[in-house]
């Protein structure tokens, strides 16, 4: 819908205009009314209407000398005079003042509909004048993100001066906004899909408040919010726009805002400041606004500090789901206070995950496999994704622990499994393991089988072998060393089986590392 702001200087006829014609049906609002030309002036510098109806002969100040001076600073405003049949010597100056239309007193309802219409059409052609100015002074500013060259920049910023019709480079802020496409209800839209209707959404807020804004759209999900730093946002204008976008669109944003302001020259500067700033929201979370004051940086832990993994796979054994999840939390905080690097949480992430399958000894639903799990962990936005992402997994382990621990023969074999993966190097035989389950060695031997589907000597030789590859990275071992290590006295022995079991020898497998 377009505003109209009405000017009469008849009180009676002002309310008769306001409230009597249908308007609304003409997609037209009503923004505001004054009661002569300098009321108006006041009132139309604060609600920046579509469209002004106003009366020519007025006190104070005539439609006229209201017209002229709404034409030197709304150039976009279009104007509409209101005369009798007594002053049409009126009509002529108001058209040469830059009106689209006339309407006469008593005002007829169909007259009204066809000024409107031409009216309206000048609207449309405003707007998408100002659209097509848009995406120019967009394209300048990528441009400008990235030029270097000086005599290149100079010409850019000149151009986006006369665009923007300063006759001086003004000083602008830069705001990040990052869109999160996995928040909101019900079937998510693709990226484009979102990202369009985020910046047509913004677009229309920033037009709502009279604010020029310039809008700058990435393939990652962000825009960047170009302003004159006269007129920055607050920040319950923000956190209005975030709620807004969340209750229209069902999106989550994150406004990273700098509040250093710069000139044309200095776009790339101001870029890199707000992206320092939105990676901040790997830390505090999406769907808030972020301020240059909020960055901390002074840890950036280069790595992830110590975690206690055998007493976490312990609760999960122990079926203590409350206890390992706590673990979890407490740990991930820690990793969020010393502001440790994505890269770091990621690798950590997935190595405690892969611990959790092996460990649990059966693989997780799909979602889980070296690659996928990859691609999610570092897909996650924020800390607090991944910490979700972890605890569903210990949730899904626990069932699954759970409900095998339901089959009196299963709890036996992982009870069985999980002694041989930890005491791996220490001398074990099926005598041994069948006293830790009080089974008969025969017995043990055929439940482990049916229930895994390996004998336990092949287990065994699986765990052993397995962590003599990880000893074999570390050049300073000797085979020797590593044969006793896992659990093989006989050096020869050890080395047949690795043979038989990875195609090489110990050696030859270590210099293929």
């Amino acid at each position: 819908m377009y505003s109209i702001f009405l000017v009469d200087d008849e009180e009676l006829e002002l309310e008769m205009m306001r409230d009597y014609i249908r308007w609304e049906e003409m997609g037209i609002y009503v923004a505001g009314t004054a009661v002569n030309g300098r009321d108006a002036v006041e009132k139309i510098e604060v609600i920046q209407p579509d469209i002004v109806l106003t009366d020519v002969q007025m006190p104070i100040m005539n439609g006229i000398d209201l017209a002229k001076q709404i034409n030197a600073r709304y150039d976009w405003i279009q104007l509409v005079f209101l005369t009798g049949h007594d002053a049409f010597d009126y009509v002529k100056s108001a058209l040469n003042v830059g009106a689209v239309g006339y309407l006469l007193k008593p005002l007829d309802l169909s007259e009204i509909i066809t000024v409107i219409e031409k009216v309206k059409q000048r609207c449309e052609e405003v707007r998408m004048k100002n659209r097509s100015i848009q995406v120019t002074k967009s394209n300048i500013f990528k441009q400008l993100m990235h030029e270097q060259n000086e005599e290149r920049l100079g010409n850019l910023v000149s151009s986006f001066c006369k665009l923007a019709r300063h006759k001086e480079v003004q000083r602008y802020v830069l705001t990040l906004i990052s869109i999160d496409m996995k928040s909101g209800a019900g079937n998510h839209p693709s990226m484009e899909e979102g990202m369009a209707r985020l910046q047509s959404f913004m677009e229309q807020f920033f037009m709502e408040k009279k604010l020029e804004a310039t809008l700058v759209p990435y393939k990652e999900g962000e825009i960047s919010v170009f302003m004159d730093a006269a007129q920055q946002l607050g920040h319950y204008a923000w956190e209005d726009m975030i709620q807004a976008v969340r209750d229209s669109l069902q999106l989550t944003i994150t406004v990273a805002v700098s509040e250093q302001d710069d000139d044309l020259f200095h776009t790339r500067d101001m870029f890199e400041r707000a992206k320092n700033i939105l990676a901040e929201q790997f830390y505090v979370g999406s769907g808030g606004i972020i301020y240059a004051k909020h960055v901390q940086r002074q840890f950036g832990s280069e790595q992830a500090p110590p975690f206690a993994k055998k007493q976490w796979l312990e609760a999960i054994n122990q079926l203590e789901l409350e206890d390992a999840v706590q673990q979890l939390r407490d740990y991930f905080a820690n990793l969020i206070a010393l502001r440790t690097g994505k890269k770091h949480i990621c690798d950590w992430a997935i190595e405690i995950i892969d611990d959790l399958l092996e460990h649990i000894h059966e693989p997780l639903p799909e979602g889980y496999k070296k690659a996928e799990l990859y691609h999610t962990i570092y897909n996650c936005h924020t800390v607090h994704d991944i910490e979700a992402f972890i605890v569903d997994a210990v949730k899904q382990a626990t069932k699954l622990l759970s409900e095998r621990f339901l089959d009196k023969n299963a709890k036996l074999v992982h009870q069985v499994r999980t002694y041989i993966d930890q005491a791996y190097h220490q001398p074990i035989t099926i005598n041994s393991l069948s006293d830790q389950v009080y089974l008969s060695p025969n017995y043990l031997r055929s439940i482990f089988k049916d229930k895994t589907g390996m004998t336990i000597h092949d287990y065994l030789t699986k765990i052993r072998l397995d962590k003599a590859k990880a000893l074999l990275v570390d050049g300073s071992l000797k085979v020797q060393d590593i044969a006793q290590m896992v659990g093989y006295e006989s050096t020869s022995y050890f080395i047949s089986l690795f043979l038989k079991s990875q195609g090489v020898t110990p050696n030859e497998y270590r210099k293929n590392l």
